[in-house]
């Protein structure tokens, strides 16, 4: 048969070797190219059907997400959009090979948020920031990896401003006549305009049941218009690209229509032309964004970047792939703030479900289908990482009742060393395993068909189970079979983002297949907490030391504040690198730190060492030098005899204005000395005269002996 590859049982074993038997190994003519060099393909709703992701050699592939509006906590509908989107990522770097640049566009600008703010009484940037931050801690959460950068909107207005000027220059936009802002001119554009509007693209017949869905769901989607700005506008279609402000006391800034705020579709126009470019390759977001946003986005850009007014030429489509991910629906009504109905990540986290089990409850669906929540649905997503770690746990069972010895020389103890020889079973099972990665890399490739590949997954368990039951018996089972399934099971978790599963397992096996140097090395962390304890502790010492220290640098000649900031120093500078951290303070209340290796260890030891020795060269030096100068002072002193003192000692020189017969002083300021004064004076003659006497008496004996 050509093209298919035949490996004889028997090997490399030594003895007779037995009849040969053949088993179909994977083709080596397969179409398929290898994984990470593939196409993928996705749904484009520009176009509704599949159609590869745009692939350059040179660039990265250029992927704008919309992102939150942040004036309230993220919920699973949102988390349900993000955590596909996050998976269509991986799938496209890991599989597929492209270079992602991915930039997230965050609303902290609009009426929403003021009027939260508002009501509980803060600054609306106050709130944008506290619940941009809970937003991005809520995706962590859900091992949603975070974007390449992150775009504010109130940090482009120059940018925002600046564009639709362009656009009102291109004829694209007009000032209403009640100066109430400036709005887009669909008429202008033309049949260009509505390339997703569902009015429009609801005449094209599709038999994917998904993309009329999604049809369905964006139709409804469409905003009745409010009464007064109908007036404003020239056509029921037109929208505001900038507002102006109708009191002064609301947020606003600066713009040649007057002081205001952007509209909502300019502004994510806007920010991805100042970091992306004129052109997108892919856009992404929830199907409830696809029409009017994405669709009015479309047609700012195109008139934006318009080259000949005259026929509206374009040279290329602003974004050649848009992909939308389906609604999560609760009790029959799509999840959303508005309706009252939602789910908070943070709630259902606290109810003790897993972030894995959310990823695999999105999994076990297409993306772009309406999902419908359900705690069945939820207990069937548990009920699959049950699946994954009874496997693991099945491995790990497997692999305590056929552990030999391993760490001894003597003969005997070798000749029952594990043979490496596959047996048949080895073998089909890895042919299942290899099978398996094609058409798993072959469904995510198509359209992120992770239902597939998740069955397709959970088959290859089925059988590694199967595998292990017919091996519980035989003691010459390879690990080398048994840890390659593992491995490629440990991959798709990692591949799927179920980080906690991942982390689980990773563990496991790793004290599975360890050697004796490395079971005493995972017995001594195990020991001693985790490393990821190690690095939460860590984190947790590095902020508080972090606080400390910005609290002290507020006023750091304070006493206990110098000595607080001389406590973190010694912290950072002595205490942590013998330890292997290293402590980098990169402004007050931020700090960050590093592992060090032993030979940053090392090398920090040896610095330390040498600076000490230095210090204390120093230091003895400093030393030396204040008791030479003390006893200069002293023998210059001892020169004076006790009846000149107080005329010719430095302290005393030019003070005192008359003196005794023995040159004791009795008036000093032209006053004479009162007798607390006198009494002083002669405690320090009692003093100097007893000094004297004894210094030259010591030189005297030291002169006698020289002689």
């Amino acid at each position: 048969m050509r093209g298919v590859r035949w490996l004889p049982l028997g090997g490399l074993s030594s003895g007779s070797p037995p009849p040969l038997r053949r088993l179909r190994w994977l083709s080596t003519t397969s179409s398929i190219p290898p994984s990470g060099t593939r196409d993928l393909r996705v749904w484009n709703s520009l176009t509704d059907r599949v159609e590869p992701f745009p692939r350059e050699a040179s660039s990265p592939l250029k992927w704008y997400a919309c992102g939150p509006t942040v004036y309230d906590r993220a919920h699973l509908g949102h988390a349900r959009a993000y955590v596909s989107q996050d998976v269509l990522r991986r799938v496209a770097e890991r599989t597929g090979g492209y270079n992602v640049l991915l930039v997230m566009g965050v609303t902290d600008v609009d009426d929403k948020i003021i009027t939260r703010a508002q009501e509980q009484g803060v600054a609306f940037q106050t709130l944008a920031r506290q619940q941009e931050r809970a937003f991005f801690e809520d995706l962590a959460a859900l091992n949603v990896r975070p974007p390449s950068a992150v775009t504010r909107v109130s940090e482009h207005m120059a940018e925002i401003v600046a564009y639709v000027e362009q656009i009102q220059r291109q004829g694209f936009a007009y000032e209403a006549v009640d100066g109430s802002g400036v709005y887009f001119n669909t008429q202008q554009l033309g049949e260009s305009y509505g390339k997703l509007d569902p009015r429009r693209q609801g005449k094209i017949q599709t038999e994917d049941k998904e993309a009329a869905e999604a049809q369905k769901v964006a139709l409804a989607a469409v905003e009745e218009e409010k009464e007064d700005e109908q007036k404003t506008k020239k056509d029921p279609r037109d929208f505001a690209l900038w507002k102006t402000a109708k009191s002064p006391d609301e947020p606003s800034w600066p713009s040649p229509w007057g002081n205001g705020r952007p509209g909502w579709h300019i502004e994510c126009s806007a920010m991805t032309h100042h970091v992306l470019g004129d052109r997108l390759d892919v856009h992404t977001g929830g199907v409830d964004l696809r029409f009017p946003h994405h669709n009015n986005e479309i047609a700012q850009c195109e008139a934006h970047n318009l080259s000949h007014q005259c026929g509206h030429h374009h040279d290329a489509e602003w974004c050649n792939h848009f992909v939308h991910f389906g609604h999560l629906y609760i009790r029959g009504r799509k999840m959303s703030k508005s309706l009252k109905n939602f789910i908070s990540i943070r709630e259902f986290l606290a109810a003790g479900h897993s972030a894995d089990a959310f990823r695999l409850f999105c999994l076990q669906f297409k993306y772009r289908a309406n999902l419908h929540y359900s705690e069945d649905r939820v207990r069937d997503a548990e009920a699959v990482v049950d699946r994954l770690r009874g496997f693991f746990r099945s491995v790990m069972a497997y692999g305590a009742a056929q552990e030999v010895t391993s760490n001894s020389n003597s003969d005997t103890e070798l000749q029952h060393v594990k043979s490496k020889r596959c047996e048949p079973q080895d073998l089909e099972l890895l042919n299942a395993l290899f099978t398996t990665r094609a058409q798993v890399d072959a469904a995510l490739l198509d359209d992120l068909d992770t239902p597939r590949a998740l069955t397709l997954l959970l088959e290859l368990l089925s059988r590694g189970n199967a595998y292990l039951l017919a091996r519980q018996g035989d003691s010459e089972a390879p690990d080398e079979v048994l840890n390659s399934l593992a491995d490629y099971v440990l991959e798709m978790l990692d591949l799927f983002g179920l980080e906690e599963l991942h982390t689980e397992f990773s563990a496991m096996m790793r004290r599975r297949f360890a050697s004796p140097l490395q079971s005493q090395q995972q017995t001594w962390t195990e020991d001693h907490g985790s490393s990821e304890e190690q690095e939460a502790l860590l984190r947790s010492l590095v902020k508080f030391r972090a606080a400390v220290r910005e609290e002290a640098l507020k006023d750091p000649k304070h006493p206990g504040n110098a000595h607080v900031l001389a406590l973190c120093d010694t912290l950072r500078n002595e205490e942590l690198p013998p330890l292997g951290v290293q402590i980098e303070d990169l402004a007050p209340g931020r700090s960050v730190f590093k592992r060090l290796s032993m030979a940053e260890r090392e090398a920090a030891a040896q610095l330390e060492t040498k600076t000490e020795t230095e210090a204390t060269t120093v230091v003895e030096g400093e030393e030396k030098a204040v008791l030479a100068q003390k006893q200069r002072e002293f023998e210059a002193l001892m020169q004076i005899a006790p009846t000149a003192l107080f005329r010719e000692a430095g302290e005393f020189a030019g003070r005192f204005d008359a003196f005794d017969a023995d040159g004791f002083p009795t008036h000093e300021a032209g006053k004479p000395l009162t007798k607390s004064q006198s009494k002083k004076l002669a405690k320090k003659l009692a003093k100097h005269e007893k000094s004297y006497a004894k210094f030259w008496q010591t030189r005297g004996a030291e002169t006698a002996g020289e002689q």
